[in-house]
């Protein structure tokens, strides 16, 4: 009798439903991931817009527009975000393009107001579902 070397059919038909198990719970979990890493930029760069605002009004006493500050429109270098600034106190980053459960329909916006009096910021009200993905901010 000759020895057969190799895998049966069942074998390799079970490999495969592993596999197959794996890679349904993967992949919805890296979309996910995706999104989170996209919805991370906007409260970064108002963290840092608000890092220099604070600075500014320590030395003049009023709110600075971004030129004042140092801060340079992140517009220009980001695919996720648009930043506004509607007042010298106040920063706005609404979604480009839709992404995850983020959606530019002007209900995910990030919103600080920079409250100079006590030299701190408060954030706007968590509304849309791009906020999920951000809960630090």
């Amino acid at each position: 009798m000759k020895m057969q070397k190799g895998f049966t059919l069942i074998e390799l038909m079970v490999v495969i439903v592993i596999i197959g198990i794996l890679s349904a719970l993967a992949i919805p979990k890296m979309f996910g991931t995706s999104a989170k890493a996209k919805a991370a930029e906007a409260p970064g760069v108002i963290a840092n817009w608000e890092t220099l605002q604070s600075a500014y009004v320590q030395e003049k006493g009023a709110a600075g527009d971004w030129n004042a500050i140092g801060f340079a429109d992140p517009t220009t270098q980001s695919k996720w975000f648009g930043y506004a600034s509607a007042a010298d106190n106040q920063m706005t980053a609404t979604p480009l393009n839709n992404f995850g459960n983020c959606l530019n329909d002007g209900t995910d916006n990030f919103v600080s107001d920079f409250d100079i009096v006590a030299d701190n910021a408060s954030h706007g009200a968590s509304v849309g579902d791009c906020h999920d993905y951000t809960p630090n901010f």
